[in-house]
């Protein structure tokens, strides 16, 4: 069987327009809505993106689930529903009336989403390859960026056109285009059912770091460290969805505020990309490492421009906060497969998938009552820059106790 072939790319191809649906439509493009609907309702910022966090909430349960059901039912019937479910909810949205109808469409939404979200695409392509996995996984997971940076500003100007009603709309119209390549085409799961090997795998025994035990064991000091980090971190992607009421709160506009969340999703679709290239070259730990330190950056930047609304500032950090998707949907997963390998990989990152979809959903809230209680938002990039130190901490741990349970594992 081959383990080089068109084939190969296909699958990256669709998983690129998932992702674009999923991740860049349904997550990233969400923020614009967030001042214009709760002000149309009348109730707090954070009140109204309980419903981002609630769908955030439904992904993680579904990921749970995401091994038995690509195992066990046809993965395409189950993709076909969950697209359908996610359209029709995201079209509903632009004709409710009341938080409590948010709340159950977002629930809805988050189900239908968490079947074809970053775990179930994550796993798809580690089937598929085994060298040249960072690269395929960052370019099918930079179109979430960019999705999100073409959908963000293009849905906050007909807010402003047509109204947030029919916004809603045309969001679900764009889920559906975006999907549809992916509905049509025809791909496996496994590369096995094409008659293929994964992009090329060799026999060999891979000079990587991993567990080598047949139950994979989640009470260890490497795994809780893992499942931290990811919370803190994936918790940093939240601020992204709020720089639109974030350039608002110090005097600029809102069109400006939907820039800054377009420029954000360019450094997301660009660190996307390059940390898959230096994973393949320097390994994920470095990738990661570089990603983190680069995304402290951007958050000093924006506090830098705070005082002043200085646009330039903003615009620059913007633009290199991005760089926190890199690690938060590219760098965890090659984490997870690096760390405790492909045989235990499904298993892993199911949950910490999980994990991930909490991190992100929780701070979507609790930022917005962050600003609501204290009238700024320079406290959440404050606890970003906490969370990125104690992230760096948490990988040298789950270094140093990943090779010694491994160590042990061998003997």
């Amino acid at each position: 069987m081959e383990n080089r072939s068109y084939k190969h790319w296909l699958v990256v191809a669709m998983m690129c327009c998932l992702a674009a649906g999923a991740i860049g439509i349904c997550t990233n493009a969400t923020g614009v809505f967030y001042t214009p609907v709760s002000e149309s309702l009348g109730v707090l910022r954070g009140s109204f993106a309980m419903h981002a966090t609630l769908q955030s909430l439904a992904m993680a349960v579904v990921t749970l689930y995401i091994p038995k059901i690509k195992d066990r039912m046809n993965y395409r019937r189950v993709l076909l529903a969950g697209v359908i479910l996610s359209v029709v909810t995201t079209a509903l949205m632009g004709i409710s009336s009341s938080l409590w109808m948010f709340y159950l469409l977002g629930i809805l939404r988050g189900i239908g989403t968490g079947v074809f979200g970053i775990v179930p695409l994550t796993m798809i392509i580690s089937n598929w390859f085994d060298q040249k996995h960072g690269l395929a996984t960052s370019i099918a997971l930079s179109f979430s960026g960019l999705a999100g940076e073409v959908f963000s500003p293009l849905f906050s100007s007909l807010i402003t056109s047509f109204g947030w009603q029919n916004a809603y709309f045309i969001q679900a119209a764009a889920l559906l285009a975006v999907t549809l390549p992916a509905l049509v085409a025809r791909w496996t799961v496994q590369p096995k059912d094409s008659n293929l090997l994964p992009y090329g795998y060799e026999e060999k025994n891979h000079e990587q770091i991993r567990i080598n035990r047949s139950g994979f064991n989640f009470i260890t000091v490497s795994f809780v460290c893992m499942c931290i980090f990811c919370i803190l971190h994936t918790s940093i992607t939240g601020v992204s969805q709020h720089l639109s009421g974030f350039a608002t709160s110090i005097g600029l506009s809102a069109a400006f505020g939907a820039t800054l969340i377009s420029l954000t999703m360019i450094g997301n679709i660009s660190t996307k990309l390059l940390i898959g290239i230096i994973s393949d070259r320097f390994g994920p730990i470095r990738a990661c490492v570089i990603m983190i330190v680069t995304n402290m950056i951007s958050l000093v930047l924006m506090m830098a421009g705070m005082p002043s609304a200085n646009e330039l500032i903003l615009t620059i950090g913007a633009f290199v906060f991005g760089s926190v998707y890199a690690v938060g949907a590219v760098g965890l997963p090659l984490l997870t497969r690096y760390f405790f390998g492909q045989e235990n990989y499904s298993i892993a990152y199911a949950k910490i998938g999980f994990l991930t979809s909490v991190g992100s959903s929780s701070s979507l809230t609790l930022i917005g009552y962050l600003y609501d209680f204290t009238g700024t938002y320079l406290y959440m990039f404050v606890i970003a820059m906490a969370f990125h130190i104690i992230d760096l901490c948490l990988l040298m741990i789950i270094m140093k106790k990943v090779k010694n349970e491994y160590n042990r594992s061998s003997k």
